[in-house]
Formats: C-alpha cells, sequence, structure tokens
C-alpha cells in the first residue's frame, strides 16, 4: 500500500480521474433540461432510483427534467480530487465543476472536505425543512446534520455495520455462526475473511473505528483508561486480520465475495449485505450486527463552493430530505412511493416516516432501539491515522502477520504470545501524536515514516515467531 501511495504520489491526480475535470466553465444547461453534477461513492441502484425520482419531483415542480451526471468515487478519490483541484481549478475558475457530494459518512464531509479542505458551501435551508428531517438533531449523541450555522453538510440516511456470512461454508468449517467482531478472531476461519482496505474505503474506516470504540468503551467500564482500551482494539484488529484472505479496495465487494462462497465472512455495510441476501437468499447468507458493538452513522450530502448549479442543488438536498425522498430508501421495489427496479434497503433518516412503514423492506427503527453504544467523537481521535496503523500494522506485513498468528497458536506459550499480538505495541497517546507529526511533514517525508513504522511491525512478529519457535523447540 506504501508503494501504491507513492505511484499515486507521483503521478498527477488528474490522469487518474481526468475525465471528471473540465478546464472549461460549465456550459449552461438547455432551457428544458437542467444538469447536476455528484461526486458519490453510492452504489448503481441507489444513483438510478434517485436519479429517476428527482427527475420527475422537478418536472412536476419546476417544469424542467434533471440529468444528474455522477461522478462515481471512493472517499479517498472524492478527498484526493478535491484537494488536487483546490490549487488548481478553483483557484482559476471558482469552481471544482461540481455541484453535490453525497455519501462517504460524516467523517468525510465534517472533518475532511469541511474542516481540512475548507471546500464546502455552507447552505440555509428552510427551517420547515430542518425540523421536519431532524426533529431531534442527534442520535445517541451522534449529529445528523452540522450544527453550524449555516449547515455545511445534512445526513440523508442512515448506516450501520455488521458481519455478513455464508452459512453453508461456516457449516464445512464447523464453525458457529458469528455474533460479535471478535468472534472473527477464532484461528478457524484463517484464510476464510475478506476485509476491505480502510485506505480506499471509507465503510471499512468506519467498521474498524467502531471495533476500536467498542473497545475502548470497555475498558472505561472495567475502570481502565480509553488509551489502553484502544491499544487492545487494536491489538483484536490484528487478530482479525491474521484471518483475512485479503484486503479488497471496495467494502462494496465483501458482500458479494461471502456470497460467492470464497470466503466465510466478512464486515460489511447494512445495506450492501441486506441487497445481497435478497439475491441469493436467507438460507445461505445471514447478517448481525453486533449487539452493543455497532454504530449508527449519517450518511450526508454537501454542497462543494462554486456549485455550477446551484439552485438544482438546492432542490436535490431539499428533494433527499423531503418525505417522499426520504421514503425512497426503504420501500419496496414496484410499490407506491417506492424505487421502480432495485429496493435499496437503507434506513430513512426522517424519524417520522418510521410511524408508518408501509411497505417498508426492513422493519427496523434506529431512533427507538438507539440506546447505550455509539460512535463518539472523543473516542475517534484517531480516525484521521486509523487507516494508516491498519495498513502499516496488518496489509503491508500481513503474510509475515499469518505466519505469526500461525506458529504462536502451535507454540506452548500461545496464550502468552497472542496476548501480546492481541496489544497494540502503543496506545492512543501515541497514535495522536504520529498523526499530529505526519500532518505537518512533507509528502515524501511522510511516506519515509510510514515506511519505517510497517517495517518497525515486521521486526515486531519477527521476533514474536522467534520466541514461538523457541518454546516449540523446548518442548520438543
Amino acid at each position: 500500500m506504501v508503494i501504491l501511495f507513492f505511484i499515486v504520489l507521483a503521478t498527477p491526480f488528474a490522469l487518474r480521474i481526468g475525465l471528471a475535470w473540465n478546464t472549461q466553465p460549465p456550459a449552461a444547461a438547455s432551457a428544458d433540461v437542467q444538469k447536476l453534477v455528484v461526486l458519490t461513492p453510492m452504489a448503481e441502484s441507489i444513483k438510478r432510483e434517485f436519479a429517476d425520482a428527482f427527475d420527475q419531483y422537478h418536472r412536476e415542480k419546476f417544469g424542467q427534467s434533471v440529468n444528474i451526471d455522477y461522478r462515481p468515487m471512493s472517499t479517498y478519490d472524492i478527498v484526493k480530487y478535491l484537494r488536487a483541484g483546490k490549487d488548481t481549478l478553483y483557484a482559476k475558475l471558482g469552481t471544482f465543476n461540481v455541484d453535490l457530494v453525497w455519501g462517504g459518512g460524516d467523517y468525510l464531509h465534517d472533518v475532511d472536505l469541511k474542516q481540512r479542505l475548507d471546500v464546502l458551501e455552507p447552505l440555509r435551508l428552510d427551517d420547515a425543512v430542518l425540523r421536519a428531517a431532524y426533529p431531534q438533531p442527534e442520535l445517541s449523541g451522534l449529529a445528523l446534520y452540522d450544527r453550524s450555522n449555516p449547515p455545511a453538510w445534512f445526513g440523508t440516511a442512515l448506516s450501520s455495520f455488521g458481519i455478513v456470512y455464508n452459512k453453508d461454508v461456516l457449516r464445512t468449517l464447523g464453525l458457529p455462526e458469528p455474533r460479535t467482531w471478535t468472534d472473527l478472531q477464532d484461528p478457524r476461519y484463517r484464510g476464510w475473511l475478506v476485509l476491505a482496505d480502510p485506505t480506499r474505503s471509507g465503510v471499512a474506516q468506519a467498521v474498524f473505528m467502531v471495533m476500536v470504540e467498542r473497545a475502548m468503551a470497555d475498558a472505561s467500564e472495567r475502570g481502565e483508561s480509553e488509551d489502553a482500551g484502544w491499544a487492545r482494539g487494536m491489538g483484536q484488529i490484528r487478530l482479525i486480520a491474521s484471518n483475512a484472505r485479503l484486503f479488497h479496495e471496495a467494502s462494496t465487494a465483501v458482500a458479494g465475495w461471502v456470497s460467492s462462497g470464497d470466503v466465510a465472512a466478512g464486515c460489511a455495510i447494512d445495506f450492501q449485505a441486506r441487497a445481497q441476501i435478497d439475491a441469493v437468499g436467507e438460507k445461505r447468507l445471514g447478517y448481525i450486527e453486533p449487539v452493543g458493538a455497532t454504530a449508527v452513522n449519517p450518511d450526508p450530502v454537501s454542497m462543494v463552493r462554486g456549485a455550477p448549479h446551484r439552485q438544482v442543488a438546492q432542490r436535490f438536498i431539499e428533494f433527499l430530505l423531503s418525505e417522499r425522498g426520504q421514503r425512497l430508501w426503504n420501500t419496496r421495489a414496484g410499490a407506491p412511493g417506492g424505487p421502480k427496479q432495485s429496493s435499496l434497503r437503507r434506513l430513512p433518516i426522517m424519524r417520522s416516516v418510521y410511524d408508518h412503514p408501509t411497505d417498508f423492506t426492513d422493519n427496523v427503527n434506529p431512533f427507538a432501539a438507539a440506546a447505550g453504544f455509539n460512535t463518539s467523537p472523543p473516542r475517534r481521535k484517531t480516525f484521521a491515522i486509523l487507516a494508516d496503523l491498519i495498513d502499516a500494522s496488518c496489509m503491508e506485513p500481513l503474510d509475515e502477520l499469518r505466519e505469526t498468528r500461525k506458529l504462536i497458536l502451535a507454540s506452548s506459550a500461545k496464550v502468552r504470545l497472542q496476548r501480546t499480538l492481541g496489544e497494540f505495541p502503543f496506545d492512543q497517546k501515541h497514535a495522536i501524536q504520529i498523526a499530529e507529526r505526519w500532518r505537518k511533514l512533507p509528502a515524501l517525508d511522510r511516506l519515509r515514516e510510514q515506511r519505517e513504522l510497517a517495517e518497525s511491525f515486521r521486526r515486531e512478529y519477527a521476533e514474536l515467531r522467534q520466541a514461538a519457535e523457541r518454546e516449540q523447540s523446548h518442548v520438543r
């Protein structure tokens, strides 16, 4: 992954997604067809259904069709695109030739785009729209929309995370159905897990952060420091990663891999797992959200500075927050007010629609169920560096990590050595210090430090393998 980062760094980013950049000001739309440009990691079914529904709504209310030009990008690519364009395209033309960013999670919008890049255009919506969409501004302490005045991003749906698993493969392996994240540490999963790359996927990053936050909350409940809990949570990720066959670059592929039987289980976002279960049936696939160990996050939309189609962009946001737009998320395909082709199986963010869940595909009310544990900004201080730490400790040295766990489990000292592997060599405070230092470093210096960190984990794993072999030789 470090090598890939260097290649991306050395190659002008515009070459990778140059088709999304137009160095000329956008042409005016025809009188009867408006245009909207949206950067999004959303699934094709979501993009298609909302494009059709919004076009119909806009023709009914404003007498004009709308053509939505979706630019499919991962959260990683969205950040790279807007960062690269800020000092070039935007500095020259006052626009990124983009109207909206839709999806990718609240961290992308609130931290990456609003706070760090400062590329979002705050938007003052009608108070009635906000009151209807967000009668309560938070869910278990997590903001559902930006609380700045005016807001820069607006949650449009809710997402949660869990484990998707293949029941047939589990039976073959003699494994019970998983119930919580730590079940994936079972060595019988060795080579039978697929994980998503958190350096490329915001979903994967959020899933791993939830695992760490749960360990931090557990430590706090035991009277220990959350810093120690953080190290234990990161260690748990190492044990899970030691069972991984691979880290896939797209979280959207995880459920498909599990469905095919190539792997037994993986971590997925709720609606992708449910959609895959719809496709192949509940006899083959299952999905579980660990009780008290998952999070419910808003998936926002935000307007980009210099949006060339500002009026239509605002109307799209208002449509997403309307009851008509909200019901589209969870209404069965073909039912009145539902999608035309595919059920989207996502949870609306508007609380009132759950009072009348007519034709809903999933009878789940996150507002009624929300209690206790949820993701927390104070516990997410390392979110920005989490993917890099997992890259250095799990992805870069994946072969060494697998072999280390294998030798530990064959050792007479496996309890002690696995306890060491299951605890990160430094705590949250040190991780925050690394993140702060890396933020100030030039890109090449940061790359060098990332390589050095990966090498330090390789040395740790080599020492653990040597210790395991010594203990084994003593037994012989």
